[in-house]
C-alpha cells in the first residue's frame, strides 16, 4: 500500500509577482475563554495591525485601510535582511512598556508623528516592534490556503525574534489558563486561531476568536462636546455603522490626555456638519455634530438594552480603520469550556 502523500514545496525558476495589497483577516469576539486542543492561543497586542512584503529589497508596509505605513515605521525595514523576498508576513505593529507591554499612548504618538524628521524623533522616543504572527506568501508563493498549523511552523523556520522584530510563540489546548495571565499581565485579552484555519483576507471570521479581558470597540467620532475655556473635549459621540445607517453608541468621557485631545478637538472643528441624528435622546445644544471620518477604540462594560455604551473609555486612535469598518459584531459562544489550569505567559524582552 503507498504511503500517505505529503506537501513539499517546489520552487520554479520563474518570475513571480505579489499580489496587489490584501487586508488582513480579522476576528470575531467570543463570549469566554476556553480549553482547547484545536487552537493555538495568541496575545491580543492592541496595537495597529500591519501586513508586510518584502519586494526588490524594500519592505512595504500597509494597514486595514491599505494606507502605506512604511515610512512612519522605520524599524520594519530590517525585515528585508531577515526574510526571502517575494514575502508577505501578517503582523502588529505595538510599542511598549518597561514591562513589555503594549504602550497605548505612547503608539499614539507614534501615528501623529508625519514627516521624515517628526517620524525620526518619534522613533527615537518610542521605538516601535513588529511583532509577527503569520505567513501569506513565500518567494512568490500563496501560502493563503495552507492551515495555519503548516503556516506557523514555516514561519518560525524563517524568521526569529531580534531588535524590533518579535515572532509570537503561540500556546495550544490552555487557552483559559493563558487568558487568566494574559488578564493578570494587564494585557487585552487572547486570540485563539484554529489551527486548520486558511487565511482568508479581508475577512472577518470564527475560525478566529478575539476574548477580551475588557471589552473594547472601534467607534466612528460623529460628534463631541467641547470643554468650557478650552480648546479641549468634555466628551466624544460614538456610533456604529450598519452599512447603511450610523447608530449613535454613547458619550465617551475621559481616557483621553491633554495632547490627545487638543489633537483631536483640532481635527474634528474641521469636521463640524451641524447635522444631528434624528433621535430626540441627542437633542443636546452642546454637541457639535461632525462627518463621521475619525475611528476610536473605546473600552467599555457592556452593552445596555438600548444598544448604548455602558463606562465607555476613550482607548486610543485608530487611524488604521475605517469608518465603514465600525459595525458592532456579535458575541460567537465558545467552542467548549474546561477548568482552567496555570500557565505563566512570558512578554517579550525588547530593547527600550
Amino acid at each position: 500500500m503507498p504511503s500517505r502523500p505529503h506537501t513539499v514545496e517546489l520552487d520554479l525558476p520563474f518570475e513571480r509577482a505579489l499580489p496587489d495589497r490584501l487586508r488582513p483577516m480579522l476576528p470575531m469576539a467570543a463570549a469566554a475563554p476556553f480549553d482547547s486542543a484545536d487552537y493555538a492561543f495568541d496575545v491580543a497586542w492592541d496595537g495597529v495591525r500591519a501586513l508586510a512584503s518584502i519586494e526588490r529589497g524594500r519592505v512595504g508596509l500597509w494597514g486595514r485601510t491599505l494606507l502605506d505605513l512604511a515610512g512612519r515605521y522605520p524599524e520594519v525595514q530590517v525585515l528585508a535582511d531577515l526574510l526571502p523576498p517575494e514575502t508577505i508576513v501578517d503582523g502588529e505593529l505595538i510599542v511598549t512598556d518597561p514591562e513589555g507591554r503594549p504602550d497605548a499612548v505612547a503608539l499614539a504618538r507614534r501615528q501623529q508623528a508625519a514627516g521624515p524628521e517628526a517620524v525620526a524623533r518619534a522613533a527615537a522616543a518610542h521605538p516601535a516592534t513588529y511583532v509577527v504572527h503569520d505567513l501569506l506568501y513565500l518567494r512568490g508563493r500563496s501560502w493563503l490556503k495552507e492551515p495555519l498549523v503548516r503556516r506557523r511552523p514555516r514561519l518560525n523556520d524563517l524568521l526569529r525574534s531580534s531588535a524590533r522584530i518579535y515572532v509570537v510563540e503561540p500556546v495550544a489546548d490552555d487557552g483559559l489558563a493563558f487568558f487568566d495571565a494574559a488578564k493578570e499581565k494587564g494585557l487585552e485579552g487572547v486570540i485563539a486561531k484554529r489551527f486548520d484555519s486558511p487565511y482568508r483576507a479581508g475577512q472577518r471570521h470564527p475560525d478566529w476568536l478575539l476574548i477580551e479581558a475588557v471589552r473594547h470597540q472601534d467607534f466612528v467620532v460623529i460628534g463631541f462636546i467641547p470643554q468650557s475655556g478650552d480648546r479641549l473635549l468634555e466628551a466624544l459621540i460614538v456610533a456604529t455603522y450598519d452599512g447603511r445607517t450610523l447608530h449613535p453608541a454613547g458619550r465617551v468621557v475621559g481616557g483621553f490626555d491633554n495632547a490627545t485631545s487638543s489633537a483631536l478637538r483640532k481635527a474634528l472643528d474641521g469636521l463640524a456638519t451641524g447635522s444631528a441624528p434624528d433621535d430626540p435622546r441627542w437633542m443636546d445644544d452642546r454637541i457639535c455634530w461632525v462627518t463621521p471620518k475619525i475611528v476610536v477604540a473605546v473600552k467599555f462594560s457592556e452593552w445596555d438594552l438600548k444598544g448604548q455604551l455602558r463606562f465607555p473609555i476613550f482607548s486610543g486612535l485608530r487611524p488604521e480603520v475605517a469608518p465603514e469598518e465600525c459595525a458592532r459584531t456579535p458575541m460567537v459562544e465558545p467552542p467548549l469550556r474546561s477548568k482552567p489550569r496555570l500557565v505563566e505567559i512570558q512578554l517579550p524582552r525588547l530593547p527600550l
